[in-house]
């Protein structure tokens, strides 16, 4: 009976260990290039880990995976990548279509946000005085994130129309698309992409997470550039005590030019290249925990 009681112990001990702690995901901008993440999610559900991961923080097209994430279930989610997003977001032949795009966010049943256990954040920047913001972030010191705004999506005072807009101000390319209008906590102020760094955006949005939620102690940072042409990565000794798990993709998603890095990357949104980033993004996940010996569990185990 004391040897029962020791493995029931023990084995209690075990889950909650390998199931009990929270998870935080980070998703990068890129554009198209953001049909990786959706690969990577497909496999963090396979694996557990989307069950456990209680914040999401996006910037650009990350954002508007971490809200799409957040709101629906994974095959639906891939789905709406692969059988929409090549038409809507190159709809009138646009390079990027903001209005392609806000049809897409309108498939997205946001309301979902009101009652979700996953807090939400995309990034943004204002949309005025860049010209002073590049000076504040690369002369005086300001720095990556020194201007960006990171907003809740999840926010229970917020109307589904409002977090559309700071879906479409997170992913407002500069200089293809517009700038958008949201209500905010001045009143409201036009925002673009978050991912303008050299205006003090940030495009791995890891800083909400870690300061408005202590108790995450795991966080997974998804980039969509390969470890040759990553401008910026998290440094995990800068989080003492934060486990960061960094994935990159296996295959080069930005070409050798800025030219290749937009027309082959960022505003690729071909049928072909979307199934392939979400393949890529699957398998690379996946071989990222078989090397660690990590396994599948069942949905079982997260059953409602």
């Amino acid at each position: 009976m004391k040897r029962n009681l020791i493995f029931s112990v023990c084995f209690l001990l075990f889950v909650h260990f390998s199931y009990g702690q929270e998870y935080g995901l980070v998703l990068s901008g890129g554009g198209g290039k953001g049909a990786y993440e959706v690969g990577v999610w497909k496999a963090l559900c396979e694996y557990g880990i989307a069950q456990k991961t209680t914040a999401i923080a996006g910037t650009s097209v990350g954002g508007l995976n971490a809200a799409l994430f957040a709101c629906l279930p994974y095959q639906k989610a891939e789905k709406l990548w692969v059988e929409s997003v090549p038409s809507k977001l190159t709809k009138d032949g646009n390079l990027i279509s903001q209005a392609g795009l806000s049809e897409l966010i309108d498939r997205v049943p946001l309301e979902n946000l009101y009652d979700s256990a996953v807090r939400v954040y995309a990034t943004a920047v204002r949309d005025r005085l860049k010209v002073l913001k590049f000076i504040n972030s690369n002369i005086l010191g300001g720095g990556v994130g020194s201007h960006a705004y990171y907003f809740r999506l999840d926010d229970d005072i917020d109307s589904i129309e409002n977090k559309k807009n700071k879906l479409l101000a997170t992913s407002a390319f500069p200089m293809i698309c517009d700038s958008v209008f949201v209500y905010d906590d001045e009143g409201g102020h036009y925002y673009s992409d978050g991912g303008e760094e050299l205006v003090g955006g940030d495009n791995i949005p890891i800083a909400p997470i870690v300061k408005d939620m202590s108790e995450i102690k795991n966080i997974i940072v998804v980039y969509l550039s390969d470890k040759k042409h990553i401008s910026r990565r998290i440094q995990a000794k800068d989080y003492d005590s934060i486990n960061i798990i960094e994935l990159f993709p296996s295959i080069d998603l930005d070409g050798d030019t800025i030219f290749e890095s937009i027309l082959d990357g960022t505003a690729n949104f071909s049928k072909k290249r979307i199934n392939l980033l979400i393949q890529k993004g699957y398998e690379d996940t996946v071989d990222y925990f078989q090397r660690r010996k990590i396994y599948p569990v069942s949905n079982y185990w997260f059953e409602e």
